[in-house]
């Protein structure tokens, strides 16, 4: 009984999140994460590791469920001495293959002279939740 009521919850947790792993390999976002109506996660490279950089404590809200997919988007800012920064995050769950698409845009509005910078990136699910 023990070991089903383990499984469960094991099952439960996983579920609860999704790991999106960029499809540009030299990118400096890898990776974000998203633990279901708790947080979002963004990772960067720095140097040659991976790290969690950005922590928001939202996720994403639905809206668009029909057609077989049902789509989530935020957004959300940061800001320190160096930039301000817009993140815009989208995923699409496609319920026919239950398989997700994710998409990031981040906008850095620098508090120097530097031309504002977009960069735009595009991930994909390796294992279904």
């Amino acid at each position: 009984m023990r070991i089903v009521f383990l499984l469960l919850i094991f099952s439960l947790k996983s579920q609860a999140q999704l790991q999106f792993w960029n499809t540009n390999l030299s990118s400096t976002i890898p990776l974000f994460e998203v633990e279901m109506g708790k947080k979002t996660i963004i990772h960067t490279k720095i140097g040659k590791e991976t790290k969690p950089t950005f922590v928001f404590y939202k996720t994403a809200q639905q809206t668009f469920n029909r057609d077989g997919k049902t789509k989530y988007e935020m957004t959300v800012e940061s800001s320190d001495n160096v930039a301000k920064r817009k993140f815009e995050i989208s995923y699409t769950h496609y319920r026919q293959t239950n398989h997700y698409l994710g998409f990031i845009k981040i906008t850095y509005n620098y508090h120097d002279k530097r031309p504002t910078t977009i960069f735009e990136e595009n991930f994909n699910t390796i294992t279904n939740p």
